[in-house]
């Protein structure tokens, strides 16, 4: 009875917390590149922050070379903001986005070797303009996205809208007189998806930040276990200690700390670390490409 009722409770655990260890492959690479840098108050990232001055905050995306195939996890800013900030119109006075022609995606991507045709899948974790924007560069790819945050960048709930490009999303619409409604193929997942069936990549949904947002948990051979988070998490000291960002970037504020505590338990069980996209301090330690963690 005591062995029936340990391997009960071995089992609920398992179910509760998931695979605490993956068989990842090896030859696995962790890349992290820049799409350039924008002007944002901290205080819209973190709640009771100050809202002056602004700061200059990264935007981070990152690829995982898989023996199965390579994987984006976000996209940065559109490239066409090198050539003209008018494309975001009235956002590029408030942001300040700073992108000079080697912040472009093709050339970031060139430090290693690949070009964008080569990547497999590409994961967003949202839709926003700072993650989604050069989604058009891959429509050879699959790109894996929340199927709620797919109809949220396509006409967003009041008032959200504010961080959705249309011309983003619009991409993603097939040509006029086509039989089918994507111009790429997509993988429109409603919770968590596992992307290649062996553990080492796992989109966790992480609706919060908005309507249908995600993590990619990255098991590394060696690195061990490493959560992108996106926009679940602005800044370290936001999952340390809690703090939420201003509400105008808090679709779901109790998704969000649900988003925390999911990292935090990650942490706990598979001592896995997670990198942001946005934390200067932070972003500044990391490895960035052509380095890697494997």
């Amino acid at each position: 009875m005591k062995r029936l009722m340990a391997a009960t409770a071995a089992l609920l655990l398992t179910m509760l917390l998931g695979p605490v260890q993956a068989e990842s492959p090896a030859g696995m690479q962790l890349y992290v590149f820049s799409s350039g840098r924008m002007m944002l108050s901290k205080g819209f990232l973190q709640n009771l922050a100050p809202m002056e001055p602004k700061i200059e905050i990264p935007i981070g995306f990152f690829v995982v070379k898989h023996p199965k195939g390579n994987v984006l996890f976000d996209t940065g800013n559109n490239d066409k903001l090198i050539t003209d900030l008018s494309y975001w119109g009235k956002l590029a006075t408030i942001f300040e986005p700073k992108m000079k022609p080697e912040d472009a995606i093709d050339v970031q991507l060139a430090k290693i070797g690949l070009k964008p045709d080569d990547i497999k899948y590409v994961v967003v974790s949202h839709m926003h303009l700072d993650h989604g924007g050069n989604v058009g560069k891959f429509l050879n790819s699959t790109l894996v996205i929340q199927d709620d945050e797919l109809g949220f960048a396509m006409f967003p709930d009041e008032p959200f809208a504010a961080g959705y490009i249309p011309g983003d999303a619009q991409v993603l619409r097939a040509g006029v007189g086509s039989s089918k409604p994507g111009s790429m193929d997509m993988l429109r997942i409603t919770g968590d998806y596992d992307l290649f069936g062996d553990g080492s990549l796992v989109v966790h949904r992480s609706r919060g930040h908005t309507k249908g947002s995600q993590m990619l948990l990255v098991r590394m051979p060696k690195a061990g276990s490493i959560i992108l988070t996106g926009d679940a998490a602005y800044f370290r000291d936001n999952v340390e200690k809690n703090l939420i960002p201003n509400i105008v970037l808090a679709y779901d504020p109790v998704g969000i700390v649900q988003g925390y505590d999911w990292i935090r338990r990650m942490m706990a069980t598979e001592n896995a670390n997670f990198f942001t996209a946005h934390d200067p301090d932070a972003f500044k330690t990391l490895k960035h490409a052509p380095e890697f963690y494997e």
